[in-house]
Formats: structure tokens, sequence, C-alpha cells
């Protein structure tokens, strides 16, 4: 990572904030935990920013340093709730390595951006859809629309988060 001025900083946080949160609850199995594990690594960045070499990406250094640190305050908890520290390390880096769990939260990060990106009614649609699980019909007869119009719209949501989409997934492969 160059050095980092107050705006790089700022982007950097917004990039990745999210995505570190979600990384970091698959660690801790606490939100508010995971978000103190990411605010603990981004305010210790800003303090050594200037003394601070990075020589991976600053993705890859992000995630490294916030499961490095999610697992020492799971370390310091471990004596308190009698936690097995070393079962849940292993478990959790036989999933993959660390730049495929990046990568992964990124592109579900972007993903979900990208969904925020439709137009109000075809967001409505896809996410009642593909995220509640409901069907064509039972959407068409909780708006008050026609099943060809809900049909419409999920194709039109694909067609516009494929557009936002392709970008994304060659620049994280």
């Amino acid at each position: 990572m160059e050095l980092l001025d107050k705006n790089r900083f700022k982007e950097v946080f917004k990039e990745y904030y999210n995505p570190l949160c979600n990384f970091a609850i698959g660690i801790t199995s606490d939100r508010k935990m995971a978000q103190d594990v990411v605010q603990d690594v981004f305010t210790k960045i800003w303090a050594k920013r200037n003394e601070l070499s990075i020589n991976s990406s600053p993705k890859s250094y992000l995630f490294q340093a916030v499961k490095h640190r999610a697992y020492e305050i799971l370390r310091k908890r471990q004596n308190e709730s009698k936690v097995d520290i070393g079962m849940v390390e292993s478990s959790y880096n036989a999933q993959n390595e660390i730049e495929e769990q990046a990568n992964k939260f990124m592109l579900k990060e972007h993903l979900y951006k990208s969904i925020r990106q439709l137009p109000p009614k075809c967001q409505e649609i896809f996410v009642m859809n593909k995220v509640n699980g409901l069907t064509y019909n039972e959407i068409a007869d909780d708006l008050g629309l026609s099943v060809k119009t809900v049909e419409n719209q999920i194709g039109k949501a694909y067609r516009k988060l494929r557009i936002l989409m392709a970008g994304k997934m060659s620049e994280i492969n």
C-alpha cells in the first residue's frame, strides 16, 4: 500500500470496511466484535501509516490483518469462555486461503452494491424472488402486478447486474 494520505485512507476504508466486517464475523461469530476488530486494524494502520511498508496488495494485507487481530482477541477471551481457539482457527483456515476468502467477500459486497443500483421496483422484485424465495406468482399477487411484469423485471435485473458485475469479475480474478 503506498503512503496513505487522508483521502486514500478514506477510499480504502470505504472499499474494504463491509467485506472485512463480514469476513471477521465468520471468525468471531459476533457482529460487534467483528466491527471492533476491523476498526482496530484501520486505527493501527492510520497510526503507523508513515512507517508501514506493505509488500502485498491492500486487500490481502487487510484481510490477513483482520484475521490475525480476530484470533488475537479470541485467544484473550479463551480463558474466560473456555473456547478452543485452535479448533476455530484450524477449521477456518482449512476452508480457503486468505486471498480466496478476500475475493469472495469483495465480490459479495460488489453484488450487494450492484443490487442497490437497480431501479427501486426492479430491486424490490429481484430481492423478493432471489433473496426471499417468493415465486413470480406470489410476487405478482403481493404487488398487484401481472406475472409477465414480474418476469420482465427479473430479466431487467439480470441484464443490469451482468453489466455492473462484468468489470468486477475480471478485477477480482
